[in-house]
């Protein structure tokens, strides 16, 4: 948000809060000597007097913390938690609450022979493999399951253990059985494996959404900024950009939204526009739709000092992976926001965060930039990844 006041600083350090005592004592012991009202002074550096002054310095800095974490929830657009949600209940909004990633996981049999059934309890934990920052996300079966003599694999639903986007994991990248089944050889997420999306809660977008109210904002740009907490409370939708730079002419707003796979339904589109429509005066122009793809192929060779190649060209893929995917599941990588063009040096850098990578020969995309237009979002169209041991130099 632009044109927000800065904060004034309230709090003070333990140690200006010391100074600040001290000196003001050590003035009054001043002043009191000077008229005669002083016999001896007090000694400030040991003893009882020092000890209570600075239970009172402790004291009086709490209360300046206090202080500067009241005015920092005062205003709207620093507040955060409960102060946010009664800030936006004071003009009729609501928090979106963050939820779980839930889905279908695929099962494998394993060695043993596929005349017997394999039971599969609710319960048994599932996970990715570490990203580039070593974070791992796991994920629990909700119901029993039954791998059936003479088929291979079974679907069995799931649910993130841990609430938020990270949890929408790009197709394959579960892949760890953490609580064994007897039978099952291997685990694995398949595409569209998710029925249910992970979010995590829109702060940000809540404070835009309060103080287009505070201020009564009316025009057109404004009023699609004032509802995109109801754009992104509309189930599936996990982005939008609002184009308010007269795209299709004067007076004109595009609203590009994108859903779980990057590229939404018509009827997810629909159901956008119902959420705004109510709030738009009716002679605007605007649009909603889907970001325009732009299809990315990569392919590079990566050179290496240490470690084993498969793991490093797993650990590659997976952050590839996520710069595509609609929310990223690695802490370190930003997913491609719509509009954002894709580089050669942003494909470095995320696979050079791979412990072991010394540098990366791309022979896709052949230009240092692939410009993506305001209205599109680039899309992973293929990837190859390879490996080699660098030449000692």
């Amino acid at each position: 948000m632009s044109n927000h006041v800065t904060l004034p600083r309230l709090s003070r350090s333990l140690d200006e809060v010391r100074s600040q005592v001290f000196g003001f004592v050590e003035g009054v012991q001043d002043s009191m000597a000077a008229k005669g009202f002083l016999p001896a002074r007090l000694n400030l550096n040991r003893g009882v007097v020092r000890g209570l002054l600075e239970i009172f310095c402790w004291g009086e800095w709490q209360i300046y913390g206090l202080l500067g974490r009241l005015l920092q929830q005062a205003a709207p657009y620093y507040s955060t938690g409960d102060w946010l949600d009664l800030h936006a209940d004071s003009v009729g909004l609501t928090r979106r609450a963050a939820t779980k990633a839930e889905g279908i996981v695929t099962f494998y049999r394993g060695t043993a022979s596929d005349t017997t059934n394999i039971s599969i309890p609710a319960g048994r934990i599932v996970r990715t493999l570490p990203d580039g920052t070593g974070a791992v996300y796991r994920y629990v079966t909700t119901e029993d399951a039954v791998l059936p003599a003479g088929s291979e694999s079974v679907s069995v639903p799931c649910e993130a253990e841990d609430y938020g986007a990270a949890g929408n994991a790009s197709s394959g990248q579960i892949c760890e059985l953490v609580t064994p089944v007897v039978g099952i050889g291997s685990v694995s997420n398949p595409t569209g494996w998710l029925t249910g999306e992970g979010f995590d809660d829109i702060g940000m977008c809540l404070q835009e959404s309060i103080l287009c109210h505070i201020n009564g904002i009316r025009h057109i740009a404004a009023c699609f900024t004032q509802r995109c907490h109801n754009m992104l409370s509309v189930p599936g939708v996990t982005s939008v950009s609002i184009l308010d730079q007269h795209p299709r002419g004067q007076g004109t707003v595009d609203i590009v939204v994108r859903g779980s796979d990057v590229l939404p339904t018509e009827a997810l589109l629909e159901k956008v526009k119902e959420a705004i429509s109510p709030h738009v005066p009716i002679n605007d122009d605007w649009e909603v739709k889907a970001p325009k793809p732009v299809p990315a192929d990569i392919s590079g060779v990566i050179s290496y000092t240490t470690g084993d190649a498969a793991n490093i060209i797993q650990q590659a893929k997976s952050r590839l992976y996520a710069l595509f995917a609609e929310t990223s599941t690695v802490k370190d990588v930003t997913s491609l926001a719509i509009g954002q063009d894709l580089t050669r040096d942003l494909l470095t850098h995320t696979v050079m965060a791979v412990p072991g990578v010394k540098s990366v020969e791309w022979a896709s995309p052949s230009e240092d930039i692939v410009n993506v237009s305001a209205d599109g979002v680039a899309r992973l169209n293929s990837m190859s990844i390879t490996a080699e041991l660098a030449a000692e130099a």
